[in-house]
């Protein structure tokens, strides 16, 4: 690994519980879990830009964003950061394969033969 290198970091995000409540408060929970995981990536070295770490709080604060439908904005908007970004690579999240955006960006990565990583492999949760 390059010092210089920067890699993209997959976490889920979008939660849609079973009985419709709570969809809020688990997407904060999942947030403040992406940024305390994306600290732990760059204390191991790795310079990584976290999509969630970075859209969440524009997410909340403008109440446009939150309809039916705004995680297809967010993943236009990542998809374009990933093609207009020279990634080292892709680093997975836990739980990552039960995430739709996750997934799109594993294939995209996958495509683009980028290395692929795996969050618990380079770090651990407490």
């Amino acid at each position: 690994m390059n010092k210089n290198d920067l890699f993209y970091f997959a976490h889920p995000y979008t939660c849609y519980p079973l009985n419709g409540n709570g969809r809020f408060p688990a997407e904060q929970a999942n947030f403040n879990l992406c940024c305390m995981r994306t600290a732990k990536l760059i204390q191991a070295g790795y310079f990584v830009y976290s999509p969630i770490c970075h859209t969440h709080p524009v997410h909340l604060a403008a109440p446009e964003f939150i309809v039916d439908g705004e995680r297809e904005l967010w993943m236009e908007l990542d998809k374009l950061i990933i093609e207009k970004t020279d990634f080292a690579g892709l680093i997975l999240a836990p739980g990552w394969w039960k995430s739709v955006g996750c997934g799109a960006e594993y294939n995209i990565f996958c495509k683009k033969k980028k290395p692929i990583l795996f969050y618990h492999n380079i770090a651990k949760d407490d």
